[in-house]
């Protein structure tokens, strides 16, 4: 069994604030061969990583991420929601995290606004230099930011992101036929999923044919990573990677 490249979800979320440069350097520390982060664009055209549209959920004061500037944003306490050891951590820009991180760690950006961020995002991964390219995928939800990527830079590297929905019959929605189908046509490198039974051999082997790669989140269980890696997932996006990485190891 080849053992998947494990990505810390938002960082190592599980013991630090989401989103943040201690949670993504626990990620990078943990021995995680990659970290995700999120994205919105902000009001004067700053790539700031955050999940939600707004900071209501992690922080006291509630803003609208595209309605405010930089400025306004950068003194937040996103940290303390999480633990009061955290108090202080601020919401970081997209190219100081990847300027932080070490030079040969995979990052996986998750645009979670529309299409409107795709240049400033490329203008702020350009900054750090051509070579960082190499180690960076770009995933989306929405089909637009995608296509806008791909129009303007079609070498980088990027996955269309969908829920898998049991339906009649015990049928999973999208269909196998149909995700390979809308990866093809958005011209895209690979899919990603929700981990449980959506997540299938023939899911796997579908897209191993077109020569399409498979990420599956978010996976905290060990027998649900071991299942995955049996599968030949590519990759695991996991909140606690270090529990992942050593199921992983001894499945191996």
């Amino acid at each position: 069994m080849d053992r998947p490249l494990v990505i810390a979800h938002r960082g190592y979320s599980e013991r630090a604030p989401e989103n943040t440069l201690a949670a993504f350097r626990l990620g990078w520390e943990s021995g995680a061969d990659g970290i995700e982060c999120d994205v919105h664009l902000t009001k004067d055209g700053q790539v700031a990583c955050i999940h939600d549209y707004d900071t209501k959920r992690v922080a006291e004061k509630n803003l609208e991420i595209a309605k405010h500037e930089w400025e306004d944003l950068r003194s937040l306490d996103v940290g303390s929601w999480k633990n009061p050891a955290w108090k202080g951590m601020g919401i970081p820009l997209l190219k100081d995290a990847l300027i932080e991180g070490p030079n040969n760690l995979l990052w996986v950006v998750e645009i979670k606004c529309g299409d409107e961020i795709v240049e400033p995002l490329l203008e702020a991964i350009d900054e750090i230099g051509p070579a960082i390219w190499e180690r960076i995928i770009v995933i989306s939800f929405n089909d637009d930011p995608l296509a806008r990527l791909k129009q303007l830079r079609p070498s980088i590297k990027a996955y269309w992101l969908s829920e898998l929905n049991e339906g009649e019959g015990g049928l999973f929605v999208p269909s196998v036929n149909r995700i390979v189908a809308k990866v093809k046509s958005l011209g895209m490198d690979g899919f990603g999923g929700q981990s449980g039974q959506g997540i299938s051999q023939e899911l796997s082997r579908a897209l191993k044919k077109s020569d399409l790669e498979l990420n599956v989140w978010t996976v905290n269980d060990e027998k649900e990573a071991i299942r995955m890696a049996h599968f030949g997932v590519t990759s695991i996006t996991t909140n606690d990677p270090k529990r992942i990485l050593d199921a992983l190891l001894e499945g191996s």
